[in-house]
């Protein structure tokens, strides 16, 4: 099961994925990414932060889509960063590209009240 994140987030696989979704004990948000993306090397660290400052809130996971692309596939991530917002096991939000740390706070108190 994903426990709160220290530091670094925990990266999702393919094989891990669906199951680690499933059975976190709080909203789950994935990065997906790549090394080779700028933007993805900038958001990466805002949400890490983000995870931080919210985790008694949410989990804040991230998957390699170079590495994995069965799971960004099932998602039809065709643009990164991509990031995705799960309650319950079921994607429920997410928005692609760079976004201010102050909007995705904003974002993400928003589809957690829902």
């Amino acid at each position: 099961m994903i426990k709160a994140i220290k530091r670094k987030l925990m990266n999702l696989t393919d094989q891990n994925f669906d199951q680690e979704i499933k059975n976190a004990d709080k909203p789950v948000l994935v990065d997906f990414y790549a090394t080779w993306c700028g933007p993805c090397q900038v958001l990466g660290p805002m949400l890490e932060n983000i995870g931080q400052e919210m985790k008694d809130q949410i989990i804040v996971t991230k998957v390699n889509v170079d590495d994995f692309p069965q799971t960004s596939g099932k998602f039809n991530i065709d643009r990164i960063p991509n990031v995705i917002l799960f309650k319950n096991g079921q994607a429920v939000d997410g928005f692609i590209g760079l976004m201010p740390a102050d909007e995705i706070k904003s974002w993400l108190n928003k589809n957690l009240n829902k």
